[in-house]
């Protein structure tokens, strides 16, 4: 979602702040602003579009300020144009802002009766209207107070008028050399350089300047200076990513580096945790907590969005399996729309890529507050929903850029197969015949297996080609092959912008049949599972109403390859590491599609990468 850099120092702020929204691309955006003080008054410029025009408009400018703050924005209120870019000024301060204001609308019928006027859409100029409005208001009543201390008391009204989860920067002319901030449920990580202090949205605009940072408490006030960061409750720590980590290194996008990267990814999830055996425990972090956690656990609940979504509805049958624990699955966004039953024994586990989520937060935060028992699988460490969650599973997928999730997919899959299999030997529940054994040495094979498959990667780009022209393009699979077809047909949604719909085959029949013509492509998930038969006849069904057909099997499959159009054999796997293995060439024939389109793979349009708002 949307990016915010600050910096003030003893460098020329303009190229840091320009450096710092580039390395926030990846987050999705659609209009890009900075203001630096100069002098006595501010320098704004927007633009509709990429920070790359950005750039380009303001080659003249910027040679002289050490202070400013920028932003690219995701439209919320109002339409993607120049005029409702960030940053908004209002009299004498300057405001960028993540989140969202959920009273706007109140707020700015009762200023426009005290005279206030509007140029933009957005709930943003709203907030800097209502901050400008309190500071005038104070300084008519003390005109001798120090302005700093007007600014703070402003800030601290407004805070206490708006409702919504956000986070700002501001900047006033009466206080020059100074950054104002609030984080309020939108995440802000500070950094103390050796010329200055740079703040952002996200520590990728960071890491190059330094590896040392603070993640800025909630609901608190804070200044940055150009030498400190004035603000309670901070605690810095070190960040191990590298810059380097970002880079394409010779991939023609990330994306395509993300999906080559999944065997390591794998791996590293997997390392230090697989035991010697598979009736030995798995090795987590705070090992006895996570016995604490799961000795009594009655009913699981797994809350996530998107992509994560997917991994928790697989992650389902695993639970159900080997754990034999009943296992709930919400979209985050509805799960607080409900009335959750939180009985004793009851645990709550969260999974975001980012661990920003607004929704998937908010669910956490739900749980926290009901008393009962939570767990993350975050591909951040230090992200907000790690820190809130009771207990933390992080996968060891690094820095994903292209906004199509990929490796973090796998990752929480990975982490998500192994816990249920721990859970399960726990808990002594008796897995004789639910094939637990094969599924665990089958997790210390999957990077080799990952690795097989993309060999075969150009296969999978090239048939994704000849996928452009179709109509609408389905997928099909039966239990845990049911979330990996949902899963690639939001690949194609995506990044092809094409029609694309995911069903459990068992449901052809009752209605998506009738999608079904010589112009129609269907992808079927068919592995050799104890649904295989079944699968074979939904691929005779589709065949009778000519329908192409794209088939995802086991190597050595010639019954489906003679019912299919196209045929992919993966490699023999066991029931819990199959899931893992089919998403690949998915996520493959989708990049394929999209190159053949045209399409920005990295940045689909309208996409962010983080959703930090609701």
């Amino acid at each position: 979602m949307c990016g915010i850099v600050g910096y003030v120092g003893q460098k020329t702020a303009l190229p840091i702040l320009l450096d710092g929204l580039k390395r926030l691309e990846y987050r999705g955006y659609d209009s890009a602003g900075f203001a630096l003080f100069s002098g006595s008054n501010f320098l704004i410029k927007r633009n509709a579009g990429p920070v790359e025009g950005l750039a380009d408009i303001s080659e003249d400018l910027g040679k002289t300020e050490h202070l400013g703050i920028a932003h690219t924005r995701w439209a919320t209120h109002g339409a993607p144009t120049e005029i409702n870019a960030h940053p908004h000024r209002a009299g004498e301060i300057v405001l960028v802002h993540n989140g969202i204001i959920e009273n706007y609308s109140q707020i700015k019928e009762r200023l426009m009766k005290h005279g206030a006027q509007f140029s933009s859409q957005t709930d943003t100029e709203v907030f800097a209207q209502l901050i400008e409005h309190h500071r005038k208001l104070l300084t008519n009543k003390t005109p001798k107070e120090n302005p700093e201390s007007i600014i703070l008391a402003a800030l601290k009204t407004s805070m206490s008028e708006v409702e919504g989860h956000y986070a700002i920067l501001l900047m006033s002319q009466t206080v020059p050399g100074k950054i104002f901030g609030i984080q309020n449920g939108a995440p802000l990580v500070v950094s103390k350089l050796k010329d200055g202090c740079l703040i952002a949205s996200d520590i990728q605009a960071i890491i190059p300047y330094h590896n040392e940072v603070c993640f800025l408490p909630q609901g608190e006030i804070f200044i940055i200076d150009s030498g400190d960061i004035h603000c309670k409750n901070m605690h810095f720590e070190k960040i191990d990513w590298s810059a380097d980590k970002v880079e394409k290194d010779g991939f023609e996008s990330f994306m395509l580096k993300e999906v080559f990267q999944q065997p390591l990814v794998v791996a590293d999830s997997l390392s230090g945790r697989l035991p010697i055996d598979s009736k030995a425990p798995f090795i987590w972090d705070h090992q006895k907590s996570h016995e604490v956690l799961w000795k009594n656990a009655k009913r699981l609940y797994l809350i996530a969005c998107g992509t994560s979504f997917h991994a928790a509805m697989t992650a389902k049958y695993f639970f159900e399996r080997w754990a034999k624990i009943d296992c709930q699955v919400d979209i985050a966004s509805e799960f607080r729309y409900r009335d959750p039953i939180f009985e004793p024994g009851t645990v709550v586990g969260v999974i975001s890529q980012s661990g920003e989520t607004a929704d998937t937060l908010a669910a956490l935060r739900l749980a926290n507050a009901a008393g009962v028992s939570t767990f993350s699988i975050c591909n951040v460490k230090n992200s907000t929903i790690s820190r809130e969650s009771g207990f933390q599973y992080p996968t060891k997928a690094g820095p994903e850029i292209g906004v199509a999730s990929t490796k973090a997919f796998t990752s929480q899959l990975t982490i998500l197969c192994a816990l249920a299999l721990d859970i399960g030997r726990l808990r002594g529940i008796n897995q004789s015949g639910e094939n637990s054994d094969l599924s665990f040495h089958a997790l210390a094979r999957l990077p080799h297996d990952l690795d097989r498959i993309l060999k075969q990667s150009e296969i999978f780009i090239n048939m994704g080609a000849t996928l452009k022209d179709q109509r609408i393009i389905l997928f099909v699979g039966r239990g845990t092959m049911y979330p990996i077809a949902l899963e690639g047909a939001l690949k194609f949604k995506e990044l092809t912008y094409l029609p694309s719909e995911g069903f459990a085959a068992g449901e052809l029949k009752h209605g998506p049949i009738a999608y079904i013509d010589k112009d129609v492509s269907i992808v079927v998930l068919a592995p050799k599972d104890e649904w295989y038969a079944k699968t074979i006849s939904n691929l005779e069904e589709i065949r009778a109403r000519g329908g192409h057909i794209i088939a995802i099997g086991t190597e050595g499959d010639t019954e489906t390859s003679k019912v299919a159009n196209e045929f992919i054999g993966l490699p023999e796997a066991a029931w819990g590491t199959q899931p893992i293995l089919s998403v690949i060439p998915l996520q493959l024939l989708a990049y394929g599609c999209a190159k053949a389109l045209g399409r920005n793979i990295d940045k689909p349009r309208n996409l962010a990468k983080s959703v930090t708002v609701e």
